[in-house]
């Protein structure tokens, strides 16, 4: 049988016996006459193994794959030569693989098994710079692979010529938000808690060093091209900008009060992220902005700092002497009462005598906004306020102090709420709120009734008792109103409930109807569980 009907794997493993020049030979000529790419890509990988055990056949074998990753059109064997000369270890190979490159377009399967048999050979500065080339590749593979080989090297190496590469205008902005990213994330590996920097100044002070003597170069790339959406990015700068810390710091609030909206908005976010309490002065100045973006981020960054100093200027904001005022912006709004809840967060032992003060304040626009604030912060010294605040008659400050009320949990309010459902002069939808307040307080509460407390089990059967008879005989109640009583009698109610449900399953209301069937069905699923359970018990 002559020997080029043997497969390569075969002359492999005879290699011994055929002698490794002649092993090369019949590999070769596989290689040059074969019309299966399969086979001539087994030959080529066979005989990149055969040239690592001989230092003397890698000349001819390199000379052999050099060929092949030049002339050669079909992918795979370019990708086989390609990684053929990554093995064989051959630093003249870094020449043809470096025109491989160059080439237009190159086919990205190409392009990694190119780039992987270069670290392979040598990976020093020309290689590195041309990984940190590859970063914005739009493959995500070639991406990934120099990333991490990236973060193989010394993180004082990498760290410089990241650094250095920020500063070449060729880059696009995607190109420099991956720089970014890497070098977060070498200094995350490196310093696992960033509360205590002494690590990583006492084990890579050039690190720091680097980073210090080119912070106005990353200030000004960060504040320009930060995208707050991606979380990543956004990780890797806050990592950055923590170990620059008071040395950019002075720096960032300076472009607090520039004219440029992408820069003011983007070092106003940062500035919150890095909780810097000597910015808040100059954040509040941009509370009143010609862009809402930029009011919007310092309300936001003011909530992240959390000094209590902020809040009046925040509540000044909503301080509308207009009652007929309609924010342009209702997001604004709630952005306010979302910093303010965390700066009160922030500050525990915080009074909110300011807060309560402005119950008593005749603008009915801040008025309603307090207990709104008061109900996110959740604590229970806010309820006897807040049920003084029930005898007030606007609507929106009653809807909103019902609200807060259901939010907080307090069984103190319920007696109040009830009172509001037999008032024949409450409109429907302070109805609705009042028994959506009740249903959560239940909720926050119900556990308790299994700890055999007695006097919390009479009253809230109490209130049950009362909201199952109101459903049964107030015929003419809101629809919505009707619902929100189902839906606390489905989960609350027991047996006594049936008959109210079984009155409003007539309603004139279909949705009501439908409600109330559902109702009935999973109260008596839960009457059946529970027999079940005493049975078998």
């Amino acid at each position: 049988m002559s020997k080029l009907n043997i497969q390569p794997l075969e002359i492999y493993k005879k290699r011994e016996e055929f002698g490794l020049d002649n092993t090369k030979n019949l590999l070769s000529e596989i290689i040059e006459s074969n019309k299966s790419d399969n086979i001539r890509q087994e030959a080529i990988k066979y005989l990149g193994l055969i040239c690592m055990e001989s230092t003397s056949l890698k000349k001819a074998c390199f000379d052999i794959f050099e060929n092949l990753l030049i002339t050669e059109e079909g992918v795979e064997i370019k990708r086989e030569a390609a990684k053929a000369i990554g093995k064989i270890n051959y630093e003249k190979g870094l020449k043809p693989l470096m025109w491989v490159l160059e080439q237009d377009p190159v086919d990205y399967n190409v392009k990694l098994s190119v780039l992987k048999a270069i670290k392979r050979i040598k990976f020093e500065e020309p290689e590195i710079q041309l990984f940190i080339n590859e970063l914005d590749s739009r493959y995500t593979s070639i991406k990934q692979f120099v990333k991490d080989e990236l973060l193989s090297l010394t993180p004082e190496l990498l760290i410089n010529r990241l650094v250095t590469s920020l500063r070449k205008k060729k880059y696009s902005e995607e190109h420099k938000i991956e720089i970014l990213k890497l070098i977060g994330h070498d200094l995350s590996s490196i310093n696992v808690s960033f509360k205590d920097l002494s690590y990583l100044k006492a084990k890579y002070p050039e690190i720091v060093d680097e980073l210090i003597q080119n912070k106005a170069l990353i200030l000004d790339i960060v504040t320009l091209i930060l995208n707050q959406e991606d979380s990543e990015l956004m990780e890797c700068v806050i990592t950055i900008f923590k170990i620059l810390g008071n040395e950019v710091n002075n720096d960032l609030i300076k472009l607090l009060l520039i004219d440029d909206f992408i820069v003011k908005k983007n070092a106003i976010f940062l500035s919150g992220k890095l909780k810097l309490n000597e910015a808040v002065d100059f954040l509040t100045s941009n509370l009143d902005d010609i862009y809402s973006e930029v009011t919007i981020a310092s309300i936001v960054a003011l909530g992240e700092i959390g000094n209590i100093a902020a809040v009046p200027e925040l509540l000044d904001i909503l301080n509308i002497e207009d009652i007929s005022f309609e924010y342009t912006d209702l997001d604004l709004k709630w952005f306010i009462i979302e910093a303010i809840k965390k700066i009160y967060i922030s500050n525990s032992k915080a009074s909110y005598d300011y807060l309560y003060s402005h119950l008593n304040s005749d603008n009915i626009a801040i008025k309603e906004n307090i207990p709104i604030i008061l109900g996110e912060i959740g604590k229970a010294e806010f309820v006897t306020p807040l049920i003084n605040l029930l005898k007030i008659r606007n609507l929106d400050v009653k809807k909103n102090t019902i609200i807060a009320l259901g939010k907080i949990g307090s069984i103190e309010p319920l007696e109040h709420l009830i009172e509001i459902l037999d008032d024949i002069d409450a409109y429907w939808l302070i109805k609705k709120v009042a028994t959506d307040a009740i249903y959560h307080i239940f909720q926050k509460n119900w556990y308790k009734v299994k700890d055999d407390n007695n006097k919390l089990n009479r009253l809230l059967n109490k209130d049950i008792a009362i909201l199952t008879e109101y459903l049964k005989n107030k015929e003419d109640e809101n629809f919505k109103v009707k619902l929100s009583l189902i839906k606390f009698l489905e989960t609350f109610g027991e047996e006594p409930a049936l008959s109210a449900l079984l009155k409003r399953v007539n309603d004139f209301h279909r949705i009501v109807r439908i409600h109330a069937s559902n109702a009935i069905k999973k109260i008596e699923e839960k009457l059946e569980e529970s027999q079940e359970l005493e049975n078998s018990s």
